[in-house]
């Protein structure tokens, strides 16, 4: 009776451990009293802005520390400017986010601020022709975590009646058709202007400091089409303003808001790729950090409310590592350069 009751006792020690150790806060040493700061380089209310926003939320109860999400590099000075005055300044930011990753080059390795990437940047930017020139590269940073994952759409005018590729080509055919994309060097600009060229059309890419804001412009009636992303669609189509056309993935919906709609791959077209957006480090930080930083976010994208808020904006949760991350670059890379 008395080795049960150890064994018991044993076993329930060891349970609680663990369940507390579940619960323990990851210590970042040497940024302890220190705030994190992760910069969206993108438009204000946007997806990534929100998740952003949204994950920093859990600083307190996973680092120990706060979490500051923001837009951009003006607020870590004396000044501070209104989101309003950002939203209407939109090269502040810089198209598809690289003046703000240009400016993150002032960043030392180990301070506590992190910029939030994506393919865009990376593979894109370097590899189409008139690119703008950019002063950094993939390798000045350090990959930490894929925050998010997200399908883009392509929605139109509903008074266009264009509501797939076939009809898209019909109504454009002799026509040069405005596509608003957040960033003209963005993965959407990419894919897009692909499109169009194996399909014959004529386009012209108006650029936006975020697929929230080109959405807006097509919602406007500023231009005939836009990319942006699902969720920040459905309100739209919902009142029947636009109508989704395309996703620029291999396969199309076959369930919730958007079934039916098809894939850019069942039209045998290869420019189609997700939208990955992920934590970046300035290069050189030290890799305990790096691992810390994977591990706590990973646990606040576990959380149940997090994972709700996900599947309310369409978008889902990977939480690829540097190497799958340092992947995904190569990958889209060598789609940019086989479709160019």
């Amino acid at each position: 009776m008395k080795k049960i009751f150890i064994f018991v006792l044993v076993m329930f020690l060891c349970v609680t451990s663990f369940a507390g150790g579940n619960k323990k806060k990851i210590s970042l040493e040497k940024w302890q009293g220190k705030p994190l700061t992760i910069v969206c380089p993108w438009a204000i209310n946007g997806v990534v802005d929100i998740i952003n926003r949204s994950l920093a939320v859990y600083g307190e109860e996973i680092f120990g520390q706060k979490i500051i999400a923001t837009n951009d590099f003006i607020r870590e000075g004396s000044i501070t400017l209104s989101d309003n005055f950002l939203l209407t300044m939109s090269s502040m930011l810089g198209d598809g986010g690289n003046i703000a990753l240009t400016n993150f080059l002032k960043k030392k390795a180990n301070e506590p601020h992190l910029i939030i990437g994506s393919e865009n940047a990376f593979a894109v930017t370097p590899n189409v022709r008139n690119a703008k020139a950019q002063t950094f590269n993939y390798n000045d940073f350090e990959p930490i975590i894929n925050l998010c994952s997200a399908t883009f759409i392509m929605m139109a005018d509903s008074k266009l009646n264009i509501t797939n590729l076939e009809s898209l080509k019909a109504y454009g055919e002799g026509k040069n058709l405005l596509v608003a994309v957040g960033g003209s060097t963005s993965i959407e600009s990419f894919m897009v202007r692909s499109l169009f060229k194996e399909l014959g059309l004529n386009m012209t890419v108006v650029a936006y400091n975020g697929a929230n804001l080109a959405l807006e412009a097509l919602i406007n009636k500023e231009v005939h089409l836009a990319i942006s992303h699902q969720s920040q669609a459905k309100a739209g189509v919902e009142d029947g303003i636009i109508t989704p056309v395309v996703l620029f993935d291999e396969k199309g919906s076959t369930e919730g808001f958007f079934a039916g709609t098809k894939g850019v791959g069942e039209y045998g077209y290869t420019a189609y790729c997700k939208n990955r957006s992920f934590l970046l480090a300035r290069k050189g930080t030290d890799e305990d950090i790096i691992q810390k930083l994977y591990e706590g976010y990973k646990r606040i994208l576990e959380k149940d409310e997090i994972k709700a808020l996900f599947k309310d904006m369409m978008l889902e949760i990977e939480p690829l590592t540097a190497e799958e991350i340092d992947r995904h670059i190569a990958e889209v890379s060598t789609m940019v350069k086989t479709n160019m």
